[in-house]
């Protein structure tokens, strides 16, 4: 989904919004302000559904980094927000392309997602399980969570299932030093996945922003993160 023309940027550099998993464009940044701040800065938006989620549900095998590559090689650079594993895709494409990203923000990228492999599908396997159950665990709050949350964004369950067991191309911590892009990365001081404190020592040119109080989930939707992100990467001339 783009929104707005290419006029309305000075530079012509889109921002492209990716979220993460189980939500899609519309029910994250649309929600959440980020499309209309963006906009009221004059940039234009490109909000990139991952596989399986919003727009792309008929496609859920494709690896967003390849996305991400194209959209950035069309324009020639690409301004960018990721959130959690849409992080982690925007991160892989611009250790694969650096070139290519001009201004990165990361949101809820945590440390544990790499150092312990929580990206494999042998790690997801237990939330592919409770995606495709008939239903949720009554048991287990984050089954139930998450498939609300599927259910709230007008995801397709299977669809979502079918993205999380799909090897998709995922950086390395050696690979994080050729970063080129001014990078943010913002955590919240009670994200149960914990902190981004590794990416912050190893990725070059970046600032970490901590939001008080903030567990995963909170972080896209805080005004803090919302006024802090369009600051950095519009910042005023």
């Amino acid at each position: 989904m783009t929104t707005g023309t290419p006029s309305d940027s000075p530079s012509g550099r889109p921002v492209v919004l990716v979220h993460g998993i189980a939500t899609n464009t519309e029910a994250l940044w649309r929600t959440a302000g980020w499309i209309d701040a963006f906009e009221a800065a004059g940039r234009t938006v490109i909000g990139l559904d991952l596989p399986g989620h919003g727009t792309e549900t008929d496609n859920p095998h494709r690896d967003p980094v390849d996305t991400l590559l194209e959209l950035a090689t069309k324009h020639g650079s690409i301004d960018t927000v990721g959130f959690s594993v849409g992080a982690w895709a925007v991160l892989t494409a611009a250790t694969e392309r650096p070139e290519l990203f001009h201004r990165v923000a990361l949101l809820g990228a945590a440390d544990s997602v790499l150092t312990q492999g929580l990206h494999t599908p042998v790690m997801q396997a237990p939330m592919i399980a409770i995606l495709r159950a008939d239903e949720a665990p009554a048991d287990n709050p984050m089954a139930i969570a998450m498939r609300a949350m599927v259910a709230d964004s007008g995801n397709d369950r299977n669809a979502v299932a079918a993205y999380l067991e799909t090897k998709k191309r995922f950086c390395t911590r050696e690979a994080l030093t050729v970063v080129t892009s001014p990078t943010l990365l913002v955590q919240g001081s009670d994200d149960e996945a914990g902190p981004s404190t590794m990416l912050a020592r190893t990725i070059p040119n970046t600032e970490l922003l901590s939001i008080d109080r903030a567990r995963h989930f909170d972080i896209p939707t805080g005004e803090q993160t919302l006024t802090a992100v369009t600051a950095f990467i519009t910042p005023a001339n």
